[in-house]
């Protein structure tokens, strides 16, 4: 079956457990992630050297990952306004977990108050620099969305007024706003409404316990709505976070705690 994982934020050892947990319960599962791979958790760089080894895996792209890609390369998929250039990205997404990032990539804290102190796209690049080429390929190459017969899988947002046709992919390449969307758009009440999609819509970025009670009745588990499956469980961001897999297949929920332990209660079958 196929498997879609919520965002990861440099969680390691959930991200290790939770492949295990849906490994054995499905031995051939097919493993899709909605993006943001790093930032806020301590092992972004063995997230990324996880991923990288995981076989027949698919791998969206998440605004930390396009932060990321616009720091590595200059240039992201889609410029955030508040996002000019590496200098104002990198002073931005410090406060956002860059910082923890660096750091397992055996960057010293001097070192970053350093170029926060006086930064240039110069000290940026130097600081960047220790950033090995198989990650920066990683993150070159994620791709905005996975398009299957009956799903697609995106970071952020997919408009609840948007055709899914001829395909999501076609309809980001002419325009820029449903680019800035997919990766950076946040969901409100029209979780609940009608989608003018014809598939199911997978999709993480915003943790689901931000959402109004009205819209789910636990935290920390998956939002699913009409046509549409929420997924980013907050694994880095509190002490109940939780890292999510769901079956495209069966609906099957797999989750493991930030520690990497079964949740009390939860069956994996």
């Amino acid at each position: 079956m196929n498997w879609v994982i919520g965002d990861i934020h440099g969680m390691l050892r959930p991200l290790r457990a939770l492949v295990e947990r849906v490994s054995q319960a499905d031995p051939q599962a097919k493993f899709n992630f909605v993006g943001d791979y790093i930032n806020r958790g301590p092992d972004s760089k063995g997230v990324l050297d996880f991923l990288i080894d995981l076989k027949g895996a698919r791998f969206c792209r998440g605004n930390h990952d396009d932060i990321f890609t616009l720091l590595l390369y200059g240039q992201p998929y889609v410029q955030n306004p508040s996002a000019t250039d590496e200098v104002v990205a990198f002073q931005w997404f410090v406060q956002y977990g860059l910082w923890e990032t660096l750091l397992s990539y055996g960057v010293e804290p001097y070192e970053i108050d350093a170029v926060l102190a006086r930064p240039s796209p110069e000290s940026v690049l130097r600081l960047l620099s220790v950033v090995p080429e198989s990650h920066r390929r990683f993150a070159r190459d994620l791709v905005p969305v996975i398009e299957g017969d009956t799903y697609f899988i995106a970071h952020a947002m997919w408009n609840v007024d948007e055709p899914d046709e001829p395909s999501i992919a076609a309809r980001l390449a002419e325009n820029t706003r449903l680019r800035y969307q997919i990766i950076w758009g946040r969901y409100g009440r029209e979780l609940t409404r009608p989608k003018r999609w014809k598939r199911t819509g997978y999709f993480g970025h915003t943790p689901v316990q931000t959402y109004p009670r009205d819209v789910q009745t636990q935290e920390h588990t998956p939002i699913r709505g009409p046509g549409i499956v929420l997924l980013d469980t907050a694994a880095a961001l509190t002490p109940e976070g939780r890292l999510s897999a769901v079956s495209i297949e069966s609906g099957e929920l797999i989750q493991v705690d930030r520690l990497g332990g079964p949740i009390i209660g939860q069956k994996s079958g």
